[in-house]
């Protein structure tokens, strides 16, 4: 069965956590700076794994970054179809003014979308 990694004073430690907190504080140290500050503290990690570490937290903040983009995205094109709408029926009422022959359900609609649209 593996060891459980301890400190030099022998308590437990969290490896990855120690990682990811030093990267935290120092987000453009290289791997072996990191082994090296964290050999002083008395944890023994490999370069290998701090680097493992350090590509998969970018991974997240790329991906938590392109979810917020596409939630602004879906934000921003509910807005451009909601002002089509509009668009559409404001065109439908000024069809309407001139004369064109427009069914009524359908001013009644236009008028209803533009009542919405601009509170």
């Amino acid at each position: 069965m593996a060891k459980k990694a301890t400190t030099s004073e022998g308590s437990p430690v969290n490896k990855s956590a120690a990682i990811r907190d030093y990267l935290g504080k120092n987000p453009e140290a290289k791997p072996k700076e990191i082994v090296a500050a964290l050999l002083e503290q008395g944890i023994t990690v490999s370069a290998q794994m701090v680097s493992v570490i350090k590509a998969k937290s970018k991974v997240k903040s790329a991906r938590t970054r392109a979810r917020a983009s596409a939630k602004s995205k879906s934000a921003s094109a509910s807005s451009d179809l909601q002002s089509s709408h509009g668009l559409d029926a404001a065109l439908l009422l000024y069809k309407a003014a001139q004369g064109t022959d427009v069914p009524p359900q359908r001013i009644r609609e236009a008028f209803l979308t533009l009542v919405e649209i601009l509170g």
